[in-house]
């Protein structure tokens, strides 16, 4: 009897062995980073990011199971892109929006269905960044705005690891839109306060 339970405890033992060794290694994604661009040297004390975006945390809201949601890109793109190098007044970013809404899609369930692979999935994402320049009283004396706006289909059965590659893809996509239009934005509207 004490043999027949050790076999029952070893046979338990390799069954959990072989389930955890069916599951896909998780995969290591890059961090989203901005330091390969020459960063806007401004004439403000201080930099102050702020998010006004309150995600949900519920379906159909997927940013907190996103690898990196768009509002971490965005703060990300901030602290890499902004250097406050003046005495006074602040440089103030605001992420107004940061969304990435799942929208599921009409699949074929009937038996022609069955030997196709369909889009079963579409992520919908926004991104809006305002830029700030607050004098020493706290007033806002210049401001400009970037909107991106990204969207992605995803077959039926895919991976968990392919559908985080989307999820950052979708990210770091929308962080590179609103990172090319401040580029020009922040010179032409922003000017003034950016150090030569």
């Amino acid at each position: 009897m004490r043999q027949l339970r050790l076999l029952v405890v070893v046979m338990a033992a390799l069954a959990a062995t072989a389930c955890q060794n069916t599951k896909p290694p998780m995969q290591k994604l890059p961090d989203i980073s901005f330091t390969s661009q020459r960063p806007f040297n401004l004439d403000v004390g201080q930099l102050e990011i702020v998010s006004e975006y309150v995600a949900p945390g519920r379906s159909p809201n997927i940013e907190h199971l996103m690898p990196v949601s768009p509002e971490t890109a965005a703060q990300r793109w901030a602290q890499d892109r902004l250097r406050p190098m003046g005495k006074t007044g602040l440089a103030r970013v605001v992420i107004r929006d940061a969304r990435v809404v799942e929208v599921p899609l009409a699949i074929d369930k009937g038996i022609t269905g069955s030997f196709k692979t369909e889009q079963e999935s579409r992520y919908d994402a926004s991104l809006d960044v305002a830029v700030q320049i607050l004098d020493a009283r706290q007033m806002v004396i210049g401001e400009t705005v970037a909107r991106a706006n990204r969207s992605r289909t995803v077959a039926e059965g895919i991976t968990l690891n392919q559908r985080d590659r989307v999820l950052y893809d979708i990210s770091e996509g929308l962080a590179k839109d609103i990172d090319e239009q401040m580029t020009q934005l922040i010179r032409n509207y922003l000017g003034r306060w950016v150090i030569q």
